[in-house]
């Protein structure tokens, strides 16, 4: 069962405008296909940042890639590490990265990861308003699912997190919207050029009994939404600033960024 939502949400999913300081950053073993400039911005202004076994591999890569000197290391390197490179292990350790092994084969190195950000911040005494997690959103069906899944069942009793976790793939940001009323405030840049951003949103869970939307070119009305029956997909704005949608069970939101235009 999802935890007791508020009734009421704002979203601002311009990460450019995301307060980093409350932030976590987490690397899932993916490659980092978002611009450069927008990656280097939300890790070293994060206050926290983390690679999770293979992403840590991945993380060296596009340090090597890029000509930025001013890269911070991870603060937390986390994992069954069975896929991270020793050695890039090690370098991190070297400029103080710190290891916390998780060989729990029950659950995924996402969970695992989501966990260790929770016990550090309470260990510092830390509020964490959002985690920012750069995953894959393509190439394996099972890892997008178990993903998709993760995000679910962060705000379920078992694995409660108040924080808001914002899946980051290819130019998408994705996130879960629990039942109530949203209204989620469009980036002026994605506002007028409908043509190239699209939405979607799902139900998780359980069929949605009633959803009812504003601000896109495709609206609902009351209309129930389940796997099998209807959702939205290569939905877009219409223009209006605010995007609203009331929900009686958890959705899935999705929408392109546009950061290969912007940057």
């Amino acid at each position: 069962m999802i935890s007791d939502p508020p009734k009421s949400r704002d979203w601002w999913p311009d990460l450019e405008d995301l307060r980093l300081s409350n932030t976590a950053v987490i690397v899932l073993n993916t490659s980092i296909e978002n611009p450069p400039k927008l990656v280097r911005h939300l890790w070293n202004n994060s206050w926290l940042r983390v690679t999770v076994d293979g992403g840590t591999n991945k993380w060296h890569s596009f340090v090597k890639q890029n000509s930025f000197d001013d890269l911070k290391f991870p603060d937390l390197i986390t994992g069954d590490l069975d896929s991270a490179n020793p050695a890039v292990v090690e370098q991190f350790v070297s400029m103080g990265s710190t290891i916390i092994p998780t060989p729990n084969q029950d659950e995924t190195d996402f969970t695992k990861a989501l966990k260790e950000v929770k016990k550090y911040s309470a260990k510092n005494c830390k509020s964490i308003e959002s985690i920012i997690v750069m995953v894959n959103m393509c190439h394996r069906v099972d890892h997008f699912l178990s993903n998709l899944n993760t995000l679910y069942k962060s705000k379920t009793k078992d694995l409660y997190f108040n924080e808001d976790i914002y899946l980051l793939g290819r130019n998408s940001l994705t996130w879960l919207l629990q039942a109530g009323t949203h209204r989620i405030h469009v980036p002026q840049s994605l506002r007028f050029h409908p043509e190239n951003n699209y939405v979607g949103f799902f139900p998780m869970g359980s069929a949605c009994n009633k959803c009812t939307t504003t601000g896109l070119k495709w609206n609902l009305s009351g209309n129930p939404m389940e796997m099998g029956g209807l959702t939205s997909s290569s939905n877009t704005f219409n223009g209006e600033p605010i995007v609203t949608i009331t929900n009686t069970s958890p959705l899935l939101w999705t929408m392109t960024m546009g950061y290969e235009e912007s940057f």
